[in-house]
């Protein structure tokens, strides 16, 4: 007859199963660790946040500013027009225009015209004329219209005021 072999031993599934529990309540431990200290944490920085609000200083109240009259807009507004000339254009128009012979005595500008007011001066009217009709040639300025001329004695010389009126 041949051998029969008995085993009383439990099935492999529960010698398979075993460890795998073993390790998943391994995990299960470790993660809940893990969890714990992610609380103390967020707990200790919380206690921290507080502190630094107690301790620092509190926001200066906000300062209202009154709402412009009409008048005071209309001075800003004037004001910032009055900055935004084209400054480097007209003064550089008025120099390629000048002669050597004619001195730039005053500079208006008139921001809301548009409008620029030059007094020039010279020793000769000629050079008077050829100054405005060089000015009048110039690409940034529209219109040339001659305002005054005065002949003054001592020294013997010539003023002239001129409007330039310039493309925006």
């Amino acid at each position: 007859m041949s051998r029969v072999r008995i085993d009383f031993a439990p099935a492999a599934r529960w010698r398979i199963a075993a460890p795998a529990l073993l390790g998943l309540l391994v995990l299960a431990i470790i993660l809940g660790a893990l969890g714990q200290l992610a609380k103390q944490r967020e707990s200790a920085l919380a206690v921290l946040r507080a502190q630094q609000l107690a301790s620092s200083t509190p926001a200066a109240p906000r300062v209202q500013f009154p709402q412009p009259t009409p008048e005071q807009a209309e001075l800003v507004n004037a004001a910032i027009t009055q900055l935004n000339l084209p400054w480097p254009a007209l003064l550089d128009a008025l120099d390629a225009a000048r002669p050597a012979d004619v001195a730039l005595l005053r500079i208006e500008p008139r921001a809301r015209q548009r409008n620029l007011r030059v007094v020039a001066e010279s020793e000769r009217a000629d050079a008077l004329f050829d100054f405005a009709d060089a000015l009048g040639k110039q690409a940034v300025f529209v219109r040339l219209r001659p305002v005054s001329q005065v002949r003054l004695d001592s020294p013997a010389r010539v003023q002239a005021a001129f409007d330039l009126e310039w493309r925006p």
